[in-house]
């Protein structure tokens, strides 16, 4: 069968195209942004890749450095402590240097006040009391100590005499006494 087309309708001749169709050209231009989009994927992955060597790098000389620092800080704090022991010990003398003064004054000034022919036995302090017991071969004797005692400015009046009694002995007779007295530093 052979159709005739009775219209008069002109045809006009194609062109024969040279070039990309319209869907090919889109189909290509996704092509390029997929490639593009998988570039900048790519780059970016080398990028952090970079970044995270980088950092690695950094957190491993902050780690060095930190193992340093606390070698440092362990050897300041064990300074530090000895520093207080020692701040601690030289308190320490200081304060009984400082009290060193006293009983050796009250040594000295009991040994200037005993009068010939007075020896003493023992001596205790309990704070600033002093008892004080020996032998003198007279009563005036005992009372030359009490009063040498009163008179060197170092013992509070009234130096007591607790108790006083005569004895005898293969040499002859002494009094046996006990002397209360409290110890002060004289004011400067």
């Amino acid at each position: 069968m052979i159709r005739i087309n009775l219209m008069a309708v002109e045809r006009g001749r194609t062109k024969p195209r040279i070039g990309i169709e319209p869907a090919q050209q889109i189909t290509l231009a996704c092509g390029a942004i997929f490639v593009g989009v998988v570039a900048i994927v790519v780059w970016q992955l080398l990028a952090v890749r970079g970044e995270r060597v980088r950092l690695d790098d950094q957190i491993r000389v902050v780690d060095e450095q930190l193992a340093m620092m606390s070698d440092v800080v362990g050897r300041r704090n064990e300074f530090e402590t000895r520093s207080a022991e020692l701040a601690r010990r030289v308190a320490l003398i200081e304060s009984l240097r400082e009290g060193q003064g006293g009983p050796v004054r009250m040594l000295d000034q009991i040994s200037r006040s005993l009068p010939d022919g007075v020896w003493l036995t023992e001596l205790r302090q309990e704070g600033a009391d002093i008892t004080i017991e020996g032998r003198a071969t007279s009563l005036t004797m005992l009372s030359d100590l009490v009063v040498a005692l009163e008179a060197s400015g170092y013992f509070a009046l009234p130096v007591t005499i607790v108790d006083s009694q005569l004895e005898s002995e293969a040499a002859g007779e002494v009094v046996r006494f006990e002397l209360r007295a409290s110890f002060m530093l004289p004011s400067s």
